[in-house]
């Protein structure tokens, strides 16, 4: 029906006659980025804020693992040497379940913002645009993860795979349940992203090489699509269920989208809050 200027969204609790497409407190930020405000961390080791990440509980490789990052590599060395970038540079990934694409970024030796390397095209991803909730409902999840090298699985039925760590802080702060959400190689896996087994290999190789170069971690965030002002407009119009969620996520996107470096994630009285680190 016709929207009145002022009403409120029974589901959302939200005006859905306009919407906000600027965040004042992610556009202070990545103006101070681009006026020259750099962190010292920037211009040496990545500078991670780390995540408490515990004893490795996986192995990062095995005869299985070798055999392919090995053929890998070699395949790999020369497209990242023409545009600058090597293996054991910084990774970071980007999902975008409604263009079923991976983006795989990397941040070259000396240079205080990230690549784009390449994008994979998704196989298969379960359930629909929107959060994970709960075990089984098969969706996958959407929002700001991390994998250590103790959640990188160098054998299993799926070629290769690393486990997103799903629930993080934020979903277990709003109760949702989950385990195994992984990307993987080849085949289906409920509430995952699947890519060829040849592209897992080289997203594997790349993530590991960052790890035993010193990357402690790597950040993966994953999106319902391209959450540019347009698209998140078309949203609003419709007022689906998620839409505060998204806006949410879209501080995330945002913040990335102007420096080209990931944010740190916390959260803070159940949102995802980001800040330069």
């Amino acid at each position: 029906g016709e929207v009145k200027q002022g009403s409120v969204d029974e589901v959302t609790g939200l005006d859905p006659s306009s919407y906000p497409v600027r965040n004042p407190r992610i556009a202070s930020k990545t103006i101070r980025f681009l006026q020259g405000f750099l962190p010292e961390s920037f211009s040496s080791r990545p500078g991670d804020h780390f995540p408490a990440l515990g004893v490795s509980a996986n192995p990062m490789s095995t005869s299985h693992s070798r055999s392919v990052v090995s053929e890998t590599s070699g395949r790999l060395r020369g497209g990242l040497a023409r545009i600058g970038l090597q293996l054991g540079d910084p990774v970071f990934i980007r999902v975008f379940k409604e263009e079923n694409e991976l983006e795989l970024w990397m941040k070259p030796a000396g240079k205080p913002d990230y690549t784009l390397f390449k994008v994979y095209r998704l196989r298969d991803w379960a359930g629909s645009p929107g959060p994970k909730l709960r075990e089984g409902d098969g969706q996958a999840p959407e929002g700001f993860y991390y994998v250590s090298s103790s959640r990188l699985i160098p054998d299993t039925k799926h070629h290769l795979a690393m486990d997103l760590g799903f629930p993080n802080d934020y979903d277990e702060y709003h109760g949702r349940t989950g385990s195994d959400m992984l990307i993987h190689g080849g085949g289906k896996h409920a509430g995952s992203f699947g890519l060829d087994a040849g592209d897992m290999s080289e997203v594997y190789t790349l993530a590991q090489a960052a790890m035993k170069d010193g990357q402690r971690f790597f950040r993966v965030n994953v999106f319902p699509f391209r959450m540019t002002d347009k698209r998140m407009e078309q949203e609003w119009k419709r007022q689906p269920r998620w839409i505060s969620f998204w806006q949410n996520l879209k501080e995330g996107y945002d913040f990335f989208e102007n420096v080209n470096y990931p944010p740190d994630v916390a959260v803070e009285a159940g949102d995802y809050v980001f800040s330069l680190h």
